[in-house]
C-alpha cells in the first residue's frame, strides 16, 4: 500500500478549509465597508464633542497659550505671511519677533483669515481638523499592534478623554503634534514591512518631520520606534544603512528650525523662545501630582484601570509592546521636564498610550467570556463608555468655565476707545489676552518681576519707565488681584493723583497715562466687521 495514500477525510477537510476561505474573502467588502462606517462615527461623535462651544473666544483653562497663539496668526494675517518671523504683540515699539516651534497652526488659521476675517472659531477648528487626521492612524496604530476589537475600543477612548476633547479644541500646536506623532509611529511600521518602498519612506519621514517641527517633544516617539527597529533586527538595527537615513532625514529639519527660532529669540526683543526653562526637575510632590493628575483628568480612572491592566497582559503580537515603551518615553519626559508639565496639555501623548492599553484590556476581557452574544459586547461596552463619559464630563465641565472675562472685556474696550497706534501696559501676569483682544501692542506690566511687584514704589518706577518708552494706557484686571491688596495702597494713591481713569469696570480700570504721540511703526488694526461677535460666558 502506498504511504501517499489519502485518508478518505482529507479531502473533505481541504475542500472545508477552501470554502472558510472563500467565505473570508467575500465577507472582506462587507468588514471594510462596516469598518469605514464605525470609523466614521467614532470621528463625527469626536467632532461634535469638540464643536461644543467652538465660537467661545480665548477665555477658558487655556486662554493665555491660545492668545499666544492667536496673536501670531492674527500678525501673519496682517503684516505678510512670513512664516519664519512669528510675532507677538506684547513687545511694546519692537516688532515682536519670537523663537517658536514651527508655526504651522497659526500659519494655516492666518490663511483661513483670508476667507472668514479673524474669527475665535477658526483658530480652534484647525485642532479638530487635526483631531480628524489622528483618528483613522490611531485606529489603524492599535490595530497592527493588537487586533481589530482593541482597535475600536481604542479609539473610543480616545476620542472621548477629556485631554483630547480639550486639547482638540484648543487653538495650540499640541493636537497637531500629536496627530503626526501617531501618523508617524502607524507609518515608520508600515514602511519596515516594505523597507525598500521609496514612498512608504518619505510619508514616514514627513510625518516623523513634522511631529518634531510642530513641537519638539514629539521627539520622545524616537524611543517606540527604536523598539520597532529592535524587535525586527535585533542588534543589526545598527547596520541598516535605511534605518540611518530615516533619522537623519526625520531630523535634519528639525534641527534646522529650532536653530533658526533660538537665533531670532537671541537677536530680536522681548527674547522669548517659547518652551524655554521647561526642561527642570521638580520636586517628588510635583511629580505625583502630575502622575495623579495622567490617572484622573487626563484620562480619566476608568480607563486608567483599564491602562494598568493592558499594561500587564502578553504581547502577542510582533509589535506588540510599541505602546508600552512609549509610555516608557512620556514617563522619561515627565523626570526631565517636570517644570513644563506644570501646563496639563504637556500630558497629551498620555492619552493614545492609555487608550490603546486600555483598549487591549477590554478586548482582553472579552475574550475571556466563552464566545460572547453580540448583545453582551454591546452591554459591557456601553456601561464602559457611560462610566467613562461621566468622568469626562467632571473633568471636562471646570475647563470650560470663562476665566479671563476681565483681560477680554477690558481689551475688547481698549479695542473700541483707544486709537489704532497707540501702545498699552497690561498688568495681567503674563497672560496676553488683553493685549490680544485690544488689538494693539504694548507690554506686561510687571513681567520681569515675576506675578507682582516688590511694593508700590516698583510698581510706580517701572509704570513711568513704560510710560517714557510711549504707553499710552493702563490696563489693571481682577484676573490679577494682587493689584487690589492693601499691599499696593500707595500704588493706587499715585496713579489716582496723577492719572485719569478712562474706564472704570467691575473687573477692570483702565488708565489715560496721556500720552498721544504715536507709536513709531504703522499698527494695523482689525476692522470691527471681521472681529468675531461679543461673546456672552455663561
Amino acid at each position: 500500500m502506498s504511504h501517499c495514500t489519502r485518508r478518505p477525510n482529507d479531502n473533505t477537510k481541504e475542500a472545508a478549509h477552501a470554502d472558510a476561505l472563500t467565505t473570508v474573502k467575500s465577507q472582506e467588502p462587507h468588514y471594510k465597508r462596516l469598518e469605514l462606517a464605525l470609523l466614521l462615527a467614532v470621528i463625527s461623535l469626536g467632532v461634535s464633542c469638540r464643536l461644543i462651544q467652538v465660537s467661545q473666544p480665548f477665555i477658558d483653562a487655556y486662554s493665555w497659550r491660545q492668545a499666544d497663539v492667536a496673536l501670531i496668526a492674527e500678525n501673519f494675517y496682517l503684516h505678510g505671511f512670513n512664516i519664519f518671523y512669528p510675532q507677538i504683540n506684547w513687545a511694546g515699539n519692537w516688532p515682536g519677533y519670537v523663537g517658536t516651534e514651527f508655526p504651522l497652526v497659526p500659519f494655516f488659521a492666518s490663511l483661513l483669515y483670508l476667507v472668514y476675517g479673524v474669527q475665535d472659531w477658526i483658530g480652534r477648528s484647525v485642532s479638530v481638523f487635526f483631531f480628524v487626521l489622528s483618528v483613522p492612524f490611531f485606529h489603524l496604530l492599535v490595530r497592527k499592534v493588537f487586533n481589530q476589537r482593541s482597535a475600536w475600543f481604542a479609539a473610543g477612548i480616545y476620542t472621548l478623554a477629556p485631554l483630547s476633547v480639550f486639547a482638540g479644541r484648543s487653538f495650540m500646536p499640541d493636537m497637531a503634534y500629536l496627530a503626526f506623532s501617531i501618523a508617524a509611529l502607524y507609518l515608520f511600521t508600515h514602511w519596515l514591512e516594505e523597507e525598500k518602498s521609496f514612498f512608504r519612506f518619505f510619508v514616514a519621514c514627513a510625518a516623523t518631520t513634522l511631529a518634531i517641527l510642530v513641537k519638539l517633544p514629539a521627539i520622545i516617539i524616537g524611543l517606540p520606534m527604536l523598539y520597532v527597529a529592535w524587535a525586527k533586527y535585533g542588534a543589526m538595527l545598527l547596520r541598516r544603512q535605511r534605518l540611518w537615513a530615516f533619522a537623519v532625514c526625520s531630523l535634519l529639519f528639525p534641527l534646522i528650525w529650532y536653530s533658526h527660532a533660538y537665533w531670532v529669540s537671541l537677536s530680536h526683543f522681548p527674547h522669548h523662545m517659547f518652551g524655554s526653562g521647561a526642561l527642570e526637575t521638580v520636586s517628588l510632590d510635583w511629580y505625583v501630582n502630575i502622575v495623579q493628575q495622567a490617572l484622573t483628568s487626563v484620562a480619566t480612572p476608568v480607563t486608567s484601570a483599564a491602562m494598568l491592566l493592558g499594561i500587564c497582559l502578553p504581547a502577542q503580537a510582533k509589535f506588540g509592546r510599541l505602546f508600552h515603551w512609549w509610555l516608557v518615553a512620556i514617563l522619561l519626559f515627565i523626570i526631565v521636564a517636570g517644570q513644563g508639565h506644570r501646563h496639563p496639555w504637556y500630558l497629551l501623548p498620555f492619552v493614545p498610550v492609555a487608550a490603546a492599553l486600555a483598549g487591549y484590556a477590554c478586548d482582553f476581557a472579552l475574550s475571556r467570556i466563552a464566545r460572547p452574544a453580540r448583545w453582551k459586547t454591546l452591554f459591557l461596552g456601553l456601561i464602559f463608555f457611560s462610566s467613562m463619559s461621566y468622568f469626562s464630563f467632571v473633568y471636562l465641565k471646570p475647563l470650560y468655565e470663562p476665566v479671563a472675562v476681565a483681560p477680554w472685556r477690558a481689551g475688547n474696550e481698549l479695542n473700541r476707545m483707544a486709537p489704532l497706534e497707540i501702545l498699552i501696559a497690561a498688568g495681567d501676569g503674563g497672560d496676553p489676552t488683553c493685549i490680544y483682544y485690544s488689538k494693539r501692542k504694548g507690554w506686561h506690566f510687571l513681567e520681569n518681576f515675576g506675578a507682582a511687584p516688590i511694593d508700590s514704589e516698583q510698581a510706580i518706577a517701572e509704570l513711568e519707565r513704560l510710560k517714557q518708552r510711549g504707553a499710552a494706557y493702563l490696563v489693571l484686571t481682577r484676573h490679577q488681584p494682587w493689584w487690589w491688596s492693601e499691599r499696593y495702597d500707595n500704588f493706587w494713591s499715585y496713579l489716582d493723583s496723577h492719572y485719569a481713569r478712562a474706564r472704570d469696570a467691575e473687573d477692570y480700570v483702565i488708565f489715560d497715562l496721556g500720552n498721544t504721540e504715536p507709536a513709531n511703526w504703522p499698527v494695523v488694526s482689525v476692522p470691527p466687521s471681521k472681529l468675531t461677535a461679543p461673546f456672552q460666558p455663561g
